[in-house]
């Protein structure tokens, strides 16, 4: 894994501290220090969802595990959301 600058690290973590929700989509989880981001939501309250076709060591703490593709899901939920706005305006 590359290096992330500085301030990018100090954005994701200030986002992981303050969501609702964290979504991880096809990550092993295993690259430091991006790996404790869904640490930092679940201390903060935060929902945690996984997707990713094998087990990260962040699937225990999950409030959601998929193991399963990560284009797959994504384009099932895209399908589904794409469905559900149809009708808004």
């Amino acid at each position: 894994g590359e290096a992330l600058p500085e301030e990018t690290l100090q954005e994701a973590t200030w986002h992981a501290n303050h969501c609702d929700l964290l979504i991880v989509v096809g990550s092993s989880l295993v690259v430091y220090p991006a790996a404790y981001m869904p640490f930092y939501a679940k201390q903060s309250g935060a929902k945690l969802v996984i997707v990713n076709l094998t087990s990260t060591q962040s699937d225990r703490i999950a409030d959601v595990v998929i193991h399963a593709s990560a284009g797959e899901v994504m384009g099932r939920i895209l399908a589904e959301v794409k469905q559900r706005l149809s009708g808004c305006v």
